[in-house]
């Protein structure tokens, strides 16, 4: 089989399987291989079904209608009509992640010039243009397009925050980027994600927060759900034994046999409780953004239980075999609803979900073909071409047809296409959302190499900085969890800098710019 790679431009012919060469890292699972130059077959990509090729490329077309001149992502593209929509922080997170996607199979050749754009914005480093954020970080649900305030009455939302920066550290590894890693270390430190848990016993997590960056007591939620992506990220927070995030993982999430779960028609599948069903995007996400989940063959299996179960609910209504998928987005009865067993009035198939469930089952690509052949739920998106897609159709209301694609719902359409061996193939998401062992961007680890010394910190009036020797033309900078400077000044021919501070409790970054280099480092305030 041939495929074309995008970075380097060669071909590879591999008997019996399929390796993926890129410059960022050698993928190989078998020895025997054959180079060809890359003027042959440039697009040798999914030669055997061209349904799949075309829905592949049209999903990514979606992110296409929702990316903002800023680099940000809308909320949702209407099939017709003029958008509204208001930017999505989550859905700009998983945007970065299609960045990857579209790079990688050659779709675009400015992948690492787009992603840069959309982290730098949303780290408020774009004129004009300033996230509305908690003081320790997080963001809000929805915001305004062209100014970054609050859009739709939207909350601090902590799974929304922890979605954009995974798709941000998805994307500084892919992309191998100096600046995009710079901005995303930026990203990443400005957000304490032990601030979101509120009991690492029961496993309670905030879903939202208030502008002080305190959790709001009335909005929680305990294991098992699509916020083991915050939990993941509050583990890796710090390495110590004593943080927060470690010791709610360890009581919840080292094993599944420690979440609750339910079984339907003798599957095992992972819940929030022991009496009712989740959404199966709930799973794929996690599949998709945890890379924990990814590579855990325990996981793995709570993984294929709930795809069968998905699959196995819509066959007992007599339905085409290859109708399932228990979704979310447009509904019906509501204007948004999560599907799942036995919680989906409006019997509507989500085709997403078919895709998303890819890396455990093959046949969800024979399923997608049938449904495009059979033009079930295939809708012409907004664009010159009127590029069509698979989106979500109802059983019960077969006139019925959803105004509008969200993209955060969708992205399991365009994620899970890419697994297929004809494409980036299984390994692509285990290899970049690999954050911690190939990034080494926990916080302790940052600070390892953080060479300047930066003390007292935490501090609330003062702040000293070694920086080892004498050095010249030092520009110290600190941002506030905005992205806004609240401090800069300049100093000549020092090794002992003194900073007296008159900042607001909460988390910032210092930047560091002198003749050996920049450095980078969270500060707290008292």
């Amino acid at each position: 089989m041939c495929i074309r790679d995008s970075k380097n431009l060669f071909l590879v012919l591999s008997i019996n399987t399929v390796s993926i060469y890129t410059k960022h890292q050698t993928v190989m699972k078998k020895s025997i291989l054959i180079l060809f130059s890359s003027f042959c077959f440039l697009n040798s990509y999914g030669q055997e079904s061209p349904e799949i090729d075309s829905l592949f490329r049209n999903s990514y077309t979606v992110f296409e209608l929702q990316r903002l001149p800023n680099g940000m992502y809308r909320d949702a593209t209407l099939f017709s009509g003029s958008d509204y929509h208001p930017i999505s922080i989550a859905n700009t997170g998983m945007g970065l992640i299609a960045l990857c996607i579209a790079d990688a199979m050659g779709w675009i050749n400015n992948g690492s010039e787009l992603a840069l754009n959309t982290i730098k914005t949303a780290t408020g480093h774009t004129s004009g243009f300033l996230p509305d954020r908690t003081s320790n970080g997080y963001y809000r649900h929805f915001m305004d397009i062209n100014t970054g305030e609050q859009a739709w009455n939207s909350e601090y939302s902590t799974i929304d925050s922890a979605i954009l920066v995974s798709g941000a550290l998805f994307s500084m590894n892919y992309f191998q980027h100096d600046s995009i890693s710079h901005y995303t270390t930026e990203l990443w430190n400005s957000i304490n994600f032990n601030d979101a848990i509120d009991n690492s016993s029961t496993g309670q997590i905030y879903l939202s927060m208030d502008s002080d960056g305190n959790g709001i007591n009335n909005s929680l939620t305990r294991p098992y759900n699509e916020y083991m992506i915050v939990a993941w990220l509050a583990k890796n927070y710090s390495s110590e034994s004593n943080n927060l995030g470690t010791i709610l993982w360890n009581n919840h999430y080292s094993s599944p046999s420690l979440l609750p779960s339910i079984s339907y028609q003798g599957r095992s599948v992972l819940s929030d409780n022991n009496n009712s069903f989740l959404s199966s995007f709930t799973h794929q996400f996690n599949y998709f953004l945890c890379n924990y989940f990814t590579t855990s063959s325990e996981y793995l299996t709570y993984f294929k239980n709930s795809q069968e179960a998905d699959r196995s609910w819509w066959q007992n209504m007599d339905y085409n075999l290859f109708e399932w998928g228990l979704g979310a987005g447009s509904a019906i009865t509501s204007s948004y609803h999560a599907d799942a067993i036995n919680n989906n009035e409006d019997l509507i198939v989500s085709p997403q979900i078919i895709a998303g469930y890819i890396p455990v089952n093959p046949e969800s690509k024979s399923n997608l073909i049938d449904l495009w052949n059979s033009n079930l739920g295939k809708f012409n998106l907004p664009n010159v071409n009127n590029d069509p897609i698979l989106w979500r159709y109802s059983k019960s209301n077969t006139t019925w047809i959803p105004n509008e694609i969200i993209g955060i719902d969708y992205s399991s359409m365009l994620f899970g296409l890419s697994t297929l061996t004809e494409y980036l193939g299984i390994d692509f998401f285990s290899t970049y959302n690999d954050f911690f062992t190939s990034s080494a961007l926990s916080i302790d680890q940052l600070e390892s190499t953080f060479e300047i010394k930066v003390y007292p910190n935490p501090t609330s009036d003062h702040l000293y900085i070694e920086l080892g020797k004498f050095c010249k033309n030092i520009s110290i900078s600190i941002l506030n969890s905005l992205g806004q400077p609240v401090l800069r000044n300049t100093y000549d021919n020092l090794e002992k800098i003194n900073i007296p501070l008159k900042l607001h409790k909460g988390l910032y970054l210092l930047t560091i710019d002198y003749s050996e280099g920049i450095e980078t480092s969270k500060v707290i305030i008292r």
